[in-house]
C-alpha cells in the first residue's frame, strides 16, 4: 500500500517531479540536437512549381507566364470569408461574381524607375480610390488571395513614399486585395527588424485575416508587376534578383528584401528570430528555419523578379551585428527556433492609425541586450567561441523551463 501524504505535501512533490521531468526534457532535447542533427544550409529542396531556386531552362516571359498561369489556375480559389466580406461592402452576390484572373490584362511589364521622390500629400491626393488604412479591392471580380504587406521602417520617409508610390498601382493592377502595414519602431536606439515584424505580424492577426504576408524592406523597389504578390505552396523569396547584385543570386542562402510566407508557413518556422539586434544574421536565420521544417524556398524567373535597391547612408543607429554568426551556428538553434521567434516576441504597441495610404503601428521593443554583448551581439573582439555561446544558449534554455515550472 503506498504511503498516505496531506495536500500541501502531493502538491509540493508532484510540481517538483513535473519540474524535474521537463527540465530533463529539455536538456535532452539540447543534447540530441546539438550532436549532428543541425542543418548545414548546403541544400535547398526543390517543390512541385518549376520556378525555383534555380532558373527554369527557358527563361523567358512566356514560358513564366505559362506556368504560373497554370498553377494558379489549379492553387488558387478565394476563401469563403474573403468571399463573404467583398460581397458584404460591394453589395455583390459573391456565388455569381467571376474570379478576378491569375494574370490580368491591365499588367504592363517592365516598370521604369524614375528619380523623382514624390510626396506623401500628392500621394495621398493622386490614391483616393484606397480605403482608409492603405486598403483596395477590385469591385468588379473577386481576388484571388488577401495580402498583408508589412514594412518595417524608422526615418526612411523619403524611400517610403517612393516604394508606396509604386506598389499601390502594381499590387491593383495584378488584382489583389490588399492592406500595407508600416510597422516603424520607436525604442530603443539599436534597430531590429525582425523582431518589429513579428511584433507586426502579432497585432495585424488581431484585427483581420490574411491569405499572404509578404515581409517588403522599405528600399526595395520592383522593377516587374508581373512578380505577383501572391503566396504559393512553399514560401517565396520574391526579392531575389535585385540591381546591387546585378540581378544575380550571390548565394543559395539568401532570403531577404521581400518575401512571402501563408500564415500557417509563418507559424511553422515560429516567425524571425527576436535577437538580432543590429544590421544583418536575421535573413540568414530564416533561410534555416525554412530548411529546418523541411520546406522549400521559391524564387521566380529572373525575367520579373527584378529590384532597385535605393541607395543611401548608413544608418549609425542599425550598426552591423558583429555576433550574429554566433547566433546562425550555434549548435542548439533547432531549439532556439521553438523557443525564439514570433510566439515569444515582447513589444509595446504605442499606436495603431489608419492613414491615407497604409496603416501605421508604431512599436517599442525590449532594450538592447548588453547582458549579451560578450557572446550573442557586439562582441569587439571578434568571433565568439561556440562553446561559450552553446552554454549560454543552453542554461537559457533551462531558466524559460524552470519560469514555467514556477509561474
Amino acid at each position: 500500500m503506498l504511503p498516505r501524504c496531506g495536500y500541501r505535501a502531493c502538491a509540493k512533490t508532484t510540481v517538483a517531479a513535473s519540474c524535474a521531468i521537463q527540465l530533463l526534457y529539455v536538456l535532452l532535447t539540447v543534447v540530441y540536437w546539438g550532436q549532428d542533427k543541425r542543418f548545414d544550409g548546403s541544400v535547398t529542396p526543390t517543390p512541385s512549381l518549376e520556378m525555383t531556386t534555380a532558373e527554369p531552362i527557358n527563361d523567358t516571359l512566356e514560358y513564366f507566364l505559362r506556368i504560373y498561369e497554370d498553377y494558379c489556375r489549379q492553387e488558387f480559389h478565394p476563401q469563403q470569408s474573403n468571399v463573404a466580406a467583398w460581397s458584404r461592402i460591394t453589395g455583390r452576390d459573391g456565388a455569381s461574381a467571376p474570379v478576378c484572373p491569375c494574370i490580368s490584362d491591365r499588367l504592363v511589364g517592365a516598370l521604369n524607375r524614375t528619380a523623382e521622390v514624390p510626396l506623401i500629400g500628392d500621394l495621398e491626393l493622386r490614391h483616393r480610390e484606397l480605403w482608409p488604412g492603405g486598403e483596395w479591392f477590385p469591385t468588379h471580380c473577386i481576388p484571388l488571395q488577401r495580402i498583408a504587406i508589412i514594412i518595417p521602417f524608422r526615418d526612411r520617409d523619403e524611400h517610403l513614399a517612393f516604394l508606396l508610390s509604386v506598389l499601390h498601382p502594381m499590387l491593383q493592377r495584378q488584382m489583389l486585395h490588399y492592406t500595407i502595414y508600416v510597422i516603424e519602431q520607436l525604442h530603443p536606439e539599436v534597430f531590429n527588424k525582425a523582431a518589429l515584424m513579428n511584433a507586426g505580424i502579432r497585432e495585424i492577426e488581431r484585427v483581420a485575416k490574411f491569405d499572404c504576408y509578404i515581409f517588403h524592406d522599405v528600399d526595395m523597389i520592383p522593377l516587374h508587376d508581373h512578380n505577383f504578390y501572391t503566396c504559393l505552396e512553399m514560401p517565396r523569396h520574391i526579392g531575389s534578383h535585385v540591381d546591387k547584385f546585378n540581378y544575380t543570386l550571390p548565394y543559395t542562402q539568401l532570403f531577404g528584401g521581400v518575401t512571402g510566407f501563408t500564415p500557417e508557413q509563418f507559424d511553422q518556422v515560429n516567425g524571425y528570430s527576436n535577437l538580432y539586434y543590429g544590421w544583418g544574421g536575421e535573413d540568414d536565420d530564416m533561410f534555416s528555419r525554412i530548411a529546418a521544417q523541411n520546406l522549400s524556398i521559391i524564387r521566380f524567373s529572373s525575367t520579373v523578379a527584378r529590384y532597385s535597391m535605393i541607395q543611401h547612408t548608413k544608418d549609425d543607429l542599425n550598426p552591423d551585428n558583429h555576433g550574429r554568426f554566433s547566433i546562425l551556428y550555434n549548435r542548439q538553434r533547432l531549439v532556439m527556433y521553438q523557443i525564439d521567434g514570433v510566439r515569444s516576441v515582447r513589444y509595446m504597441l504605442n499606436s495603431f492609425e489608419a492613414r491615407p495610404l497604409y496603416m501605421w503601428l508604431q512599436m517599442s521593443l525590449p532594450p538592447h541586450p548588453h547582458y549579451f554583448r560578450n557572446t550573442y551581439l557586439i562582441h569587439r573582439g571578434g568571433a565568439v567561441g561556440r562553446h561559450s555561446t552553446d552554454v549560454v544558449v543552453t542554461l537559457s534554455i533551462l531558466v524559460v523551463a524552470l519560469a514555467f515550472c514556477v509561474f
